[in-house]
């Protein structure tokens, strides 16, 4: 018998599943990018956001039962995804993170994923982003992009799941570094549009797909950068100080490592000298019980 693994996928179906997500979400993010002349503005994102919200949660619930499906359908397959959801929100809602970029709350994604693996990593940031923003009034346009971006921490970690724990752990808190300005770059994109009248970086409809890239890094750099280097730096920081532990402690509780029933039955070695000892014994063995059987 195997010791349960969440987060494996021999059908692959939460990895397509959330590869349909990512695609569907950047495209949707990224689109005052690749199309500034039909970009929607504010105004518009703040109306059509309830219906971008439903249809998000329906792909995380069908998220959710992927990743249920691929674990075999058991019953505590979610346990993981879910606990650690809890744990994220409270530490978002009770410790109020955010102030100056302090926002510790993108590290457990990233160790779910290097865990449980990708899709369960996108699947415990995008949950613990949607159900943290509900008790602190947070429902809001910006949802989408940060449901999107904490999920995207998670499927990063997902990289990191073949990988040895302590090289896991040291490669993740580099990681942090690069997410923390991605992340920075993506969450502006849900109000860049309306800032056509910024005096660095200003959204200008009609410019081509590199000039748009462009004009977003600069306006990143002039508004929010410090915000991101200090988000990937708290991220970062906390990894160092208690991500290995974490990581060790999880991957022992949720069955990363084989167990003692995993491995394969191995059959003993034995030497040819063995075998003809074992012969020679057999043999008088045979012998001393024929004699028995005459003498009587």
């Amino acid at each position: 018998m195997r010791r349960f693994r969440c987060g494996t996928a021999p059908g692959t179906v939460s990895r397509a599943i959330t590869w349909v997500i990512v695609a569907l979400g950047l495209s949707w993010l990224t689109w005052p990018v690749w199309g500034s002349l039909t970009a929607p503005d504010r105004e518009t994102v703040t109306a059509e956001t309830p219906a971008l919200l439903f249809a998000l949660a329906g792909l995380i619930v069908l998220l959710a039962w992927g990743v249920w499906y691929d674990c075999g359908c058991h019953a505590p397959a979610l346990a993981p995804v879910t606990l650690l959801v809890v744990v994220n929100s409270a530490v978002r809602t009770l410790l109020s993170p955010g102030s100056s970029g302090v926002e510790p709350t993108f590290a457990l994604p990233l160790l779910a994923g290097a865990t449980l693996g990708g899709p369960a990593g996108f699947l415990t940031g995008a949950l613990a982003a949607m159900t943290s923003s509900i008790p602190l009034g947070l429902v809001q346009s910006p949802l989408v992009g940060q449901t999107l971006v904490w999920g995207l921490w998670g499927l990063a970690g997902g990289g990191l799941r073949s990988l040895r724990t302590r090289t896991a752990w040291f490669v993740g808190v580099l990681v942090c570094l690069p997410l923390g300005i991605v992340s920075g770059l993506l969450l502006n994109l849900i109000g860049w549009t309306g800032e056509t009248a910024a005096t660095t970086g200003a959204f200008l409809p009609g410019l081509p797909p590199l000039a748009s890239a462009t004009r977003l890094w600069e306006y990143t750099w002039a508004t929010s950068f410090a915000y991101d280097a200090t988000r990937a730096i708290t991220n970062a920081t906390l990894l160092l100080l208690i991500g290995l532990p974490l990581l060790h402690g999880m991957r022992a509780a949720w069955g990363i490592a084989p167990g003692p029933t995993d491995q394969p039955a191995r059959n003993p070695r034995v030497s040819s000298a063995a075998r003809e000892r074992r012969a020679r014994s057999s043999t008088l063995n045979q012998l001393w019980n024929l004699d028995e059987g005459g003498t009587e």
